[in-house]
C-alpha cells in the first residue's frame, strides 16, 4: 500500500513538472485528443473544449508532405517512440514549431491503447535556424559577387590596397605589367615608389588629408616606372573604416589614361600655335599701322619743313613709337608671362591703391567712381603689381565707356570662401553677341583698342585662381565681377 501510494506521488509530481515545462496532449488509439494541459492551450490558442475529440490534422500547418505522417503513425503504432519537428498552426492562423517525442502506451498484447505526446516550442530557435540560413545563403551570395567584382576589376583595372599607414599589402597583376615591378618588390613599400616627381607635396598632402578623413579621392596622377618611363593613371581611393570611423586600409583603383594624356597635351599644342599665329597675325596688323605713319611721316621731315612742324612730327612719331611698344609689351606679357610672386594682400587696399590713382582721370572726364567695400579685411594670396594691372584696365575701360560721364561703382564682399569684386559702370553696355568674344586676341568694342589688355586680365585672374564673369545691357551699362579665393590662413 505504501509503495504504490509512493509511485502515485512520483507519477503526479512527474506530471506537474511535464505540465510546467512543455505542451502534453494524449490520445487514444485512433488518434483522438482525449487530454491536453494548459501550455497546449495557449500555444494552440484553442480552448479545451475544442480540442477534447478532435485529432491533430485540426493544427495541421500543411507544411509537411502526407508521407510524413504516414511513417509518423508507422512508428508509433508499432510501438517505437517517435521524436521530430513539426510546424502547427494556431486557430488566429499564425504558426508555430514543436519538438514532438510520441510515446505509445501498450496493452498486454503490445497493442498500443493510448499515446502521449510531449512537446517543447521551438519556434524562436526556428526562426534563429532560418534566419542564419538566409544570412549564410546571402553571404555566399556576396561573395559570389564580390569574386566576381573583385575578378572585373582584375581584369580591366590597376588595383591596389594599403594598410592605413600607406603600406603596400596587394596589387594585381596589372599593377605589376604598368609599373614594370614585380609583386615581391612592391608589397611592404608605399607609393613614393613611383613618385615622377611631376606633383607637388601638397598635391599628395591634400590627398592623404582627404582619404585619412574617410572620404573618396579622385585625382589623375603621373607616375614612374622601374624603367623610368612616366605613366597617367586616373585613380579613385577609396578607404574602409573600422567601427570607429578611422581608416585601416585604402583600395586604390586606378586606369592607365597615358595615351589620353598625350593626345591632350597635343591638342594643347596644336591650340597654343594656333593662338601664337593669331596673335602673331593680330600684331602684324596692330603694327602696320603705326609703321606706315612713321614712314609717311619721315618722309615728311626729308623735306623742307618748319621747326614747329618738325617738332609736330617728331611727336606724332614718338606716339606712335610708344603705341608699337605698347602693343609688344602685351603681346610678350601673354607669350612670356613674368614669374608670379604671392603674398598675403587685403583686397580693399589693393583696389583703393588703384582707385586713388585713377580719381583725377576719372573727375577729368566726369566720371565718380563710389566705393562699397567689406568693412573685414578680404585676404589673399596674390601678386599685388599683377591685380592693380588687372584694376587699372577695367576701370579705365569703364571710364572710357562713359563719354559724356556717369558713375562707375567699385563693389567687394565675401561670398563663401571667395572674395567677389564688381566693377559696375553706366556706359553704352555691349551687345550680347559681343560678350562671348571677349578676352579673345584683338577683338574690342573700342574702335582704338585691340582687346590685349583684357586678355591679359583674364589671364593674371586665371592665374591667380580666380573667374571674371561679365553681365552688360546696351545703353545701361556693363558690371566686370572677379571671384578670387580666399586666403585660407
Amino acid at each position: 500500500m505504501e509503495t504504490r501510494n509512493s509511485l502515485n506521488s512520483f507519477a503526479t509530481d512527474i506530471k506537474y513538472a511535464l505540465d510546467a515545462t512543455t505542451i502534453i496532449g494524449i490520445t487514444d488509439q485512433h488518434g483522438k485528443i482525449i487530454y491536453v494541459n494548459d501550455k497546449f492551450c495557449t500555444i494552440s490558442k484553442y480552448e479545451r473544449e475544442e480540442l477534447l475529440g478532435q485529432d491533430h490534422r485540426i493544427l495541421n500547418s500543411g507544411y509537411h508532405p502526407k508521407q510524413f505522417f504516414v511513417d509518423m503513425y508507422r512508428t508509433i503504432r508499432s510501438g517505437v517512440v517517435w521524436t521530430g519537428e513539426i510546424r502547427n498552426k494556431a486557430k488566429d492562423g499564425s504558426y508555430y514549431w514543436v519538438h514532438t517525442t510520441i510515446v505509445p502506451f501498450l496493452d498486454d498484447q503490445g497493442k498500443p491503447y493510448q499515446y502521449i505526446s510531449i512537446r517543447i516550442d521551438i519556434t524562436d530557435r526556428k526562426a534563429t535556424e532560418e534566419n542564419l540560413k538566409n544570412t549564410l545563403k546571402a553571404l555566399a551570395s556576396s561573395n559570389k559577387e564580390l569574386a566576381d567584382i573583385k575578378h572585373a576589376l582584375d581584369a580591366s583595372s590597376i588595383l591596389a590596397i594599403t594598410d592605413e599607414k600607406g603600406i603596400i599589402t596587394y596589387v594585381n597583376d596589372t599593377f605589376c605589367e604598368i609599373s614594370k615591378y614585380n609583386r615581391d618588390e612592391l608589397i611592404g613599400q608605399d607609393h613614393r615608389l613611383l613618385n615622377s616627381s611631376h606633383h607637388p607635396k601638397t598635391f599628395f598632402k591634400e590627398m592623404w588629408k582627404k582619404i585619412g578623413a574617410g572620404q573618396i579621392w579622385k585625382g589623375e596622377i603621373k607616375n614612374l616606372t622601374k624603367e623610368g618611363k612616366e605613366y597617367w593613371v586616373d585613380t579613385t581611393i577609396v578607404p574602409f573604416l573600422n567601427e570607429k570611423g578611422k581608416p585601416y586600409q585604402y583600395v586604390a583603383i586606378r586606369k592607365d589614361i597615358t595615351d589620353r594624356k598625350k593626345v591632350e597635351e597635343m591638342i594643347l599644342r596644336s591650340e597654343k600655335l594656333a593662338l601664337i599665329g593669331e596673335l602673331a597675325a593680330g600684331v602684324a596688323h596692330e603694327i602696320r599701322n603705326p609703321l606706315t605713319s612713321l614712314r609717311g611721316y619721315t618722309e615728311f621731315l626729308k623735306d623742307e619743313t618748319s621747326e614747329e612742324e618738325k617738332q609736330q612730327y617728331f611727336d606724332i612719331l614718338l606716339d606712335e613709337i610708344e603705341r608699337i611698344d605698347f602693343i609688344v609689351s602685351e603681346f610678350m606679357l601673354l607669350a612670356k608671362p613674368k614669374v608670379l610672386k604671392f603674398n598675403s594682400k587685403n583686397i580693399n587696399a589693393v583696389l583703393t591703391q588703384t582707385i586713388t590713382f585713377l580719381k583725377t582721370e576719372a573727375k577729368f572726364k566726369k566720371v565718380s567712381i563710389h566705393t562699397d567695400l567689406e568693412l573685414d579685411e578680404l585676404i589673399v594670396q596674390c601678386d599685388e603689381n599683377q591685380l592693380k594691372q588687372v584694376f587699372l584696365n577695367l576701370i579705365k575701360n569703364a571710364i572710357e565707356a562713359m563719354p559724356n560721364g556717369g558713375e562707375l561703382t567699385i563693389r567687394s564682399k565675401r561670398k563663401d570662401n571667395y572674395v567677389v569684386i564688381e566693377f559696375q559702370d553706366q556706359g553704352v553696355g555691349i551687345p550680347k553677341e559681343k560678350l562671348e568674344k571677349l578676352g579673345e586676341p584683338f577683338f574690342s568694342t573700342k574702335e582704338s583698342g585691340n582687346g590685349l589688355g583684357l586678355m591679359v586680365c583674364f589671364k593674371i585672374v586665371a592665374d591667380h585662381k580666380g573667374t571674371v564673369k561679365v553681365e552688360s545691357e546696351v545703353n545701361v551699362g556693363t558690371k566686370f565681377i572677379i571671384e578670387l579665393p580666399l586666403s585660407k590662413s
